[in-house]
């Protein structure tokens, strides 16, 4: 049936605006970001989904601070209203497209945070070469998702167990993407994961005030460490892609091409980060280098990624959930990082880095998500 968004002139299928094209039950819009404090003190992660198939709109924030993570996620339905961009106690509204938003948790009885932030963006978006694609004998479509990110500062403050924390000069990134995700071990199961949809990611956004970069790596299990494709190779090699993303008004991005080195080391459990250096090549042949440290790490199955018990694309009205983890109990850790739910979207760990560039020229800041 039509519904009030059906009223405005945005339709780019032949159908009312609460049907996607292929109608496939993995359809998603979603936006994600992470901001942290460059002293290390605090991370702020948000993530809010809509899913047209089951009539479900979810968003999840999770913080860093003092040791402890703490998530707060909420589910509602969907009802002609996916342009209303809350849930629950969560909102991220759009100021100024492409260069100012608003993210936000209100304060709730039994919740240990809240938060109001504004994020501000000095640099385009970034955008992938082209639309990461995987099939599986030609028989369903696995992924097919449109991304850019941007990278920008952000302010505002946070409360945690009852502290008042001011965010000023916060740095961070956010993502947008729409169409289909490889999300398995949740409902709806539509087969098993085909070889070729990677096994290792890394995706990597940096921050200055004239210029963003943006690199995605997805490598298969035991492959080769080069990068030999584009996102949307099938052949099940390693894919990488990457690019820049000037102030508003200064023309276009430099294209990466080719990641030449990725030395990344990990902490006992060979997915948390210790210290990185990654090197990489643009289309004019030009390389660029960072070290990476991570200043924080927060778990993204407070984020709903792989929460045995939130799953995203689910039909969850009205649920509110809380969680408090201490850090430093290793059962904790190690029970985040579990892939308890068979999940095999590609992120589990976000990390807060200072980043380093131009042989020491450069001292920054970024977000990296791993996944394996």
């Amino acid at each position: 049936m039509a519904t009030a968004l059906d009223d405005y002139a945005i339709h780019q299928i032949v159908e009312n605006m609460e049907r996607v094209e292929g109608r496939n039950a993995r359809w998603v819009d979603e936006l994600w970001f992470h901001a942290g404090a460059p002293d290390g003190s605090l991370s702020v992660a948000g993530h809010l989904g809509v899913y047209p198939a089951t009539a479900t709109m979810d968003a999840a924030v999770s913080i860093v601070h003092g040791g402890r993570q703490y998530d707060v996620r909420f589910g509602r339905r969907v009802d002609g209203d996916r342009d209303r961009r809350q849930v629950g106690g969560i909102r991220a509204d759009i100021v100024d497209p492409f260069r100012r938003w608003r993210f936000a948790l209100a304060p709730a009885e039994g919740q240990p945070i809240s938060f109001d932030l504004e994020f501000v963006s000095p640099t385009q978006p970034m955008e992938v070469a082209g639309p990461v694609r995987h099939r599986r004998d030609g028989r369903q479509l696995i992924w097919d998702l449109y991304h850019y990110a941007q990278t920008g500062t952000a302010s505002g403050t946070v409360v945690v167990e009852g502290e008042t924390l001011a965010l000023e000069g916060g740095v961070g990134a956010r993502e947008r993407s729409w169409g289909v995700r490889p999300v398995f071990g949740q409902v709806p199961v539509l087969g098993r994961p085909p070889s070729s949809i990677g096994r290792h990611s890394l995706w990597m956004a940096v921050h200055t005030d004239a210029l963003s970069g943006w690199l995605w790596r997805i490598a298969p299990e035991g492959g080769h460490p080069a990068a030999t494709g584009g996102l949307g190779d099938d052949t099940g090699r390693t894919r990488f892609d990457g690019c820049t993303g000037p102030r508003h008004g200064e023309g276009e991005g430099v294209r990466f091409v080719e990641l030449t080195e990725c030395d990344l080391r990990f902490e006992s459990d060979g997915k948390r980060l210790r210290s990185g250096e990654l090197a990489f090549r643009d289309w004019d042949g030009g390389m660029h280098g960072v070290t990476l440290k991570p200043l924080t790490t927060l778990y993204a199955k407070g984020l709903g990624y792989g929460h045995p018990d939130f799953r995203h694309m689910e039909y969850k009205d009205g649920v509110a959930q809380t969680e408090t983890h201490d850090l430093a109990d290793g059962s904790t850790v190690a029970r985040l990082l579990d892939n308890d739910s068979g999940h095999i979207n590609p992120f589990a760990i976000e990390h807060f880095c200072e980043v380093v560039a131009g042989g020491g020229a450069l001292n920054t800041h970024g977000v990296i998500r791993l996944g394996s």
